[in-house]
């Protein structure tokens, strides 16, 4: 592929420029935010703020100091990770991740932000998702609430915990007990105090912290060490993590989680032969925690024994292994299951690392415009609404009828609100997304009358462009799509950073049914490069590359999505080309 990259080099070049709307790459620093409003218009404020470190953004509603507190430990958890794998001071041209802190449980839950490339578990009832990813190929990005939550183990007999909790160290296991009163005829009664009090009630608080420490430790392998893994070991690896102390010049991790020996108590261990064949995954007979993730994982990655097992097992996987052929790198089960047993937490093994302060530098942060700010849940819900369920059904009817009210909504602020042009940029591209052509070009020429040389109108409109020339006559399509490149091509130009184009270009050959050309495929090569954990990206990629009898590469770069943690709408295509690859 050497030679792909010496064309996109020369033509697709990626210095760093930042926005708000459009993917910043790590290493960078600069929160400047570009675009064009009407003059005179007074610039309202919002209660958002933005925070900045060399490898992720931060939004949120909170207090600045707490906002500056989660990046900044943010950028020491990317720090701690690139030194336990070897990738300080590595080059690093991947997509920072975007995070956006939602306040309490029952808000982000209203938002319905459903996961299609990631999924939380499965986990039993009292673990319920308070996180949200999303590996998409113009980004990553994770929400997480701002509030921790109550596990509630043994429900109370009186009136229960409130389900949001502090997560700044209000994590004490919860259990009042009480003794029924014995009345005159024999019978039982509970006093008055009951229905104020969480009685008998066995719960514990999972910081907000600890949801987005685990999240964000899983990007980082999916997005530095792309692999097939399974799922149990990414999940109990973002566990490993989610106990992070992070101080000045310092950070801790491995520590035991908050309530584990309560968790331990309540499931009970979990057969070994049945997370290594995939059982686990079916969410039925034993039931399967995050926190036996982290017993198993910490165990293999800890041990002087287990860990070059682990790794013999994890390069298995990665070469296309199955999982019962890979599991014979870690030997014996039952061997296993025995050390697993045992693991009981009381003597775990956990590490220290200290680190000039230089090493992760205090956050930039800044204030939102309201105009801004009203982008954040829209981009949120981009990764949520735009894609249905194929199949029909209550599903597909379900994911149809969000999708319309949300782009009702968002049409209403385009039209309440013309001379934003965050308003129209979002509206532009969810209606391309969306397969909607006629209104994205309409709202991306609203910003282009505004501000010319805007790259995201510029990309929308070429992208709205191509999407009708494919619906076009055959005899029009050629000159249609060569409009339609110019547009994404002088976005190009102007910001040679942009990933948009990239994915532009290439996709205004698909949509007209064209063998894509080289240019086109180096370009998605540099965006898999940029967003390596985003599935759609890998299994374009590694079409062309079959096509062009690189069969290796096909191979190596199809098997994270095709074998991946996760079922995603990618996996079965995915996996019906390996075959092909050799």
């Amino acid at each position: 592929m050497r030679w792909w990259l010496v064309i996109v080099g020369m033509i697709f070049s990626l210095p760093a420029h930042a926005q708000l709307t459009a993917p910043v790459k790590n290493g960078d620093l600069t929160i400047t935010v570009t675009g064009t409003r009407i003059p005179k218009t007074k610039i309202e404020m919002s209660n958002w703020r933005m925070a900045e470190t060399p490898h992720v953004v931060v939004f949120s509603q909170d207090d600045e100091k707490a906002l500056r507190d989660t990046a900044h430990n943010l950028e020491k958890l990317h720090f701690l990770l690139s030194a336990l794998t070897g990738r300080v001071d590595k080059p690093d041209e991947t997509i920072k991740i975007a995070v956006t802190m939602i306040g309490a449980a029952a808000e982000f839950e209203q938002l319905r932000l459903t996961d299609l490339r990631w999924q939380y578990g499965p986990f039993p009832t009292p673990f319920a998702k308070t996180i949200y990813y999303d590996p998409r190929e113009e980004g990553p990005v994770l929400a997480a609430t701002q509030a921790g939550s109550n596990l509630v183990l043994q429900p109370s007999i009186g009136r229960p915990s409130r389900r949001d909790c502090q997560s700044d160290g209000d994590t004490g296991l919860v259990s009042v007990s009480f003794a029924p009163t014995s009345n005159p005829d024999g019978s039982e009664s509970w006093g008055g105090i009951v229905a104020l009090l969480p009685v008998n009630e066995i719960a514990f608080c999972q910081s907000a912290d600890s949801r987005l420490y685990a999240g964000f430790a899983q990007n980082y392998l999916m997005t530095y060490f792309p692999a097939a893994y399974p799922r149990w070991f990414l999940q109990g690896f973002g566990e490993m993590f989610a106990t992070m102390v992070a101080d000045k010049d310092f950070v801790e991790y491995g520590q035991l989680p908050t309530g584990f020996f309560q968790v331990m108590k309540q499931y009970g261990d979990y057969p070994v032969r049945n997370i290594l064949d995939g059982r686990y995954l079916s969410g039925k007979g034993r039931i399967w925690t995050p926190y036996q993730a982290w017993r198993l994982v910490h165990l293999l990655y800890f041990s002087d024994t287990w860990k070059p097992r682990l790794q013999k097992y994890l390069s298995a996987l990665a070469g296309g292994a199955d999982l019962k052929t890979a599991a014979d790198a870690l030997g014996s089960p039952v061997e296993l299951q025995r050390a697993v047993n045992a693991y009981r937490g009381r003597a775990v093994q956990a590490e220290r690392m200290t680190f000039p302060v230089v090493r992760a530098p205090a956050p930039t942060v800044r204030r939102l415009t309201r105009a801004e700010a009203g982008l954040i849940r829209g981009r949120l819900e981009l990764g949520a609404r735009i894609e249905v369920p194929a199949e029909e059904g209550r599903d597909r009817s379900t994911a149809l009828a969000r999708r319309a009210a949300w782009l009702a909504r968002l049409r209403g602020n385009a039209t309440r609100f013309p001379d934003l042009i965050e308003n129209q940029l979002l509206l532009a591209e969810a209606e391309c997304r969306s397969d909607n052509p006629d209104p994205c070009l309409a709202a991306a020429d609203r910003v282009i009358a505004q501000a010319p040389t805007d790259t995201r109108a510029l990309v929308w409109k070429g992208t709205a462009l191509a999407g009708l020339a494919g619906r076009a006559p055959a005899g029009e399509r050629p000159l249609r799509l060569e409009e339609a490149r110019r547009f994404i091509a002088r976005a190009n130009r102007l910001d040679p950073d942009g990933i948009l184009p990239l994915i532009a270009y290439y996709n205004s050959f698909a949509v007209a049914g064209a063998q894509a050309s080289d240019l086109a495929v180096g370009g998605l090569y540099k965006v898999v490069q940029s967003s390596p954990a985003a599935p759609g990206p890998r299994l374009r990629l590694g079409k062309e590359l079959i096509v062009r009898d690189f069969k290796d590469d096909a191979r190596s770069t199809l098997l994270p999505v095709a074998h991946g943690p996760f079922a995603t709408p990618e996996q079965p295509t995915a996996a019906a080309l390996l075959p092909a690859t050799g």
